[in-house]
């Protein structure tokens, strides 16, 4: 246990320390920013501002905090900010007096930013028998975890330097007392005596911050309980969502959006469609801002999907428009409905992060989520899908696809998995490996309630009663009626001959109330696999992941199905990335003839840049550089100048891209090798 601790006490040093480099580094208005929040900031803030890079970066941060702090969104004031200054302001007039600190920077300043003016404040400066205090009086936020009204005593020690806050219990009211010039011991008896002589309600606070406390019993669980309470509120009442996503959203957002962040819900699973893995979403915003015109409601939204390898290389990318227009009816008859934005796309084996960027381009408004994401390969071992926990299910007359349907059966999920205690839950699940199992495999389902822990229910089948033809466990209208408003845990569990062999668990609320919690989805309508679209996903993973025959052989069966110009330019960088230069340009050419397309331009100049055919790389890198200025395109002009004997040429678009970005070793280095040379 000494070792176990000695290494955590080291990893906390460790990195407090680089947590204090960090901020070091940091000029000066950020550093003075950062020590003015303190009281407010959560951890989470505070870890990502640390990881910026830039100033502007920096202060479109700091945006984000304040506003989301804000009240009232909709003024053009912000009410919080505007509070905490001047809070900031008190705190550096009163409590800078007699220290070498900014008032707002010592203990007093912390607790008064935190908590704002309190009812009443008791100065005890005077006093001949206790040192200089000072009494606050609080009403306390219930919800956060405060009593209804609790004091705080801060005193001076030994009459100077700052004042501190005080601990009842830990250093007991004996600590407030002078110590008298007899040799009489004060006992903390005798030191309550003193201080109630003075002040009965300062000799309460001094031995408890509940002021319902009635005797003199010492307490100290009551007061510490009081003050982890206050020093948590930072994390209790502020959301945090957006700081968690900040570092990668940021590149993404227009200053015009950059203080409107909404928070919402969102969950991504990972199920099998004919045979394929498919990322099935959703995402839901907090609230919907519509614009409204003649009883007709619109907002034009642009969903952003990025998903990326665990080094940050990406494997997928969309960017689409999403129109959204409800005459009056539709709106009145949705109001008190959650929206719910869907959709599917398939993936390769990996792992990854995914991000969803949602811009509502009407509303200036905007909500993200990010998550991580396993893609099982080789299963070798029974292996069971995630969980959905759905409000109903229907089913479709074609074999189409979308968000959250399997073999023409449609299930409506909820990001929150909030349930109405008049509801029934529903689950679904995928065995995707059952090689292995046994005639005696069960499956269980049972339910768990997370503030107990106990199993409230179970129920088992036998695998062959539980899995249907489709590889798929269902369970249908599970009753909720019996079980008290909380949060529960769903656990599906494969049993074989008493050992479990997979098991999958999804959390779920049940509400006290009756409520509409099933959402109102939008969801886009997809062909099943092989259709054109998947293909594409898949081949432009393949491609990324440098699976360049599987994206080859992906890319040909799109082409003899139908033409299509974008296939056919990803098929000409794969061959390209084969080394078969020829079969590239066969293929870019009439693609860059046909469409201007400036990418099919660079894998021309790329095939003939192999090929050694300079004359021609240079036909399509000047038309290239006519139109824009990309620092590739420059070094391989550079080479091309060269290798057809224009060396100044050459020398002078070198020296360009270095003026344009200067952190390129090797291209210094050719640069200054052509200078010697001349």
């Amino acid at each position: 246990m000494t070792i176990i601790f000695l290494i955590v006490l080291c990893f906390s040093i460790g990195n407090a320390q680089k947590e204090k480099d960090l901020i070091n580094k940091l000029a000066p208005a950020y550093r003075e920013w950062l020590e003015i929040v303190t009281p407010i900031i959560t951890n989470t803030e505070k870890e990502v501002f640390l990881k910026l890079k830039t100033d502007r970066e920096r202060d479109r941060f700091i945006n984000f905090f304040w506003k989301i702090r804000d009240p009232n969104p909709e003024t053009t004031e912000n009410e919080f900010y505007r509070e905490y200054m001047e809070r900031v302001h008190f705190a550096d007039q009163y409590f800078s007096i007699g220290s070498s600190k900014r008032g707002c920077l010592t203990e007093r300043g912390y607790y008064y930013l935190l908590l704002g003016k309190p009812l009443e404040r008791q100065v005890f400066a005077t006093q001949s028998d206790i040192w200089p205090m000072e009494l606050w009086f609080y009403k306390g936020e219930e919800k956060y975890g405060l009593p209804g009204y609790f004091y705080l005593l801060f005193y001076q020690p030994e009459g100077v330097g700052d004042y501190r806050l005080y601990y009842p219990g830990i250093e007991g009211p004996e600590k407030l007392v002078i110590p008298s010039l007899t040799k009489e011991q004060i006992n903390r008896t005798k030191a309550i005596d003193i201080i109630k002589a003075i002040n009965a309600e300062l000799a309460k606070a001094a031995v408890s911050y509940l002021p319902e406390d009635r005797s003199d019993t010492f307490s100290s669980l009551s007061s510490q309980t009081i003050i982890a309470a206050i020093k948590s509120l930072p994390e209790k009442k502020f959301a945090t969502e957006y700081a968690r996503n900040y570092l990668s959203y940021k590149d993404y957002i227009d200053v015009d959006y950059s203080h409107n962040y909404l928070t919402s819900s969102a969950v991504a699973k990972v199920f099998q469609n004919d045979g394929h893995y498919f990322i099935h979403w959703t995402i839901e915003p907090d609230r919907i801002n519509f614009a409204e015109n003649q009883g007709l409601y619109s907002a034009v939204f642009e969903l952003t999907i990025r998903l990326e390898d665990l080094k940050g290389n990406p494997v997928f990318s969309r960017t689409e428009e999403i129109p959204l227009r409800l005459n009056r009816e539709q709106f009145e008859g949705h109001a008190r409905q959650r929206f719910a934005f869907q959709d599917l796309f398939p993936v390769l084996p990996g792992s990854y992060k995914l991000l969803f960027l949602l811009k509502n381009k009407t509303a200036k408004d905007f909500t993200s989520y990010e998550t991580n994401i396993i893609i099982p390969e080789g299963l070798s071992e029974p292996f069971l899908s995630q969980i959905i926990l759905y409000h109903a299910s229907k089913s479709l007359n074609d074999n189409r696809i979308k968000a959250f349907t399997f073999n023409r059966k449609e299930f409506l999920v909820s990001a929150r998995n909030e349930f109405s205690p008049a509801e029934k839950l529903s689950l679904y699940c995928q065995l995707l490996n059952p090689r292995g199992l046994s005639k005696e495999t069960v499956v269980e389902l049972c339910l768990r309630g997370l503030d107990s822990a106990d199993i409230v229910s179970c129920q088992k089948k036998s695998l062959k009663e539980a899995l249907n033809s489709n590889k798929e466990l269902i369970f249908e209208e599970i009753d909720l009626s019996q079980l008290k408003p909380g949060y529960y845990r769903v656990e599906l569990s494969l049993i074989d001959k008493d050992r479990i062999k997979a098991v999958q668990k999804d959390n779920f609320i049940l509400l006290a109330q009756p409520a509409l919690t099933a959402p109102w989805v939008y969801s886009r309508v997809h062909k099943p696999m092989p259709s054109v679209e998947f293909s594409k996903i898949l081949a432009t993973q393949h491609f990324l992941k440098g699976n360049y025959r599987e994206a080859r052989q992906l890319l040909e069966n799109i082409l003899a199905a139908q033409e299509d110009q974008e296939s056919r330019l990803l098929l000409a960088k794969t061959l390209f990335a084969l080394g078969e230069y020829k079969d590239s340009l066969t293929i870019a050419i009439p693609v860059y003839e046909t469409t201007k397309d400036r990418e099919a331009a660079k894998v021309i100049a790329l095939d003939y840049a192999k090929l050694k055919d300079w004359k021609s790389a240079l036909v399509y890198l000047e038309k290239l550089m006519a139109e824009a200025t990309e620092v590739s395109v420059l070094n391989l002009a550079a080479e091309a100048y060269l290798n057809v004997g224009e060396k100044e040429k050459a020398v002078a678009l070198l020296e360009k891209s270095l003026f344009l970005v200067p952190d390129q070793p090797s291209i210094k280095s050719w640069l200054e090798d052509l200078k010697k040379n001349k």
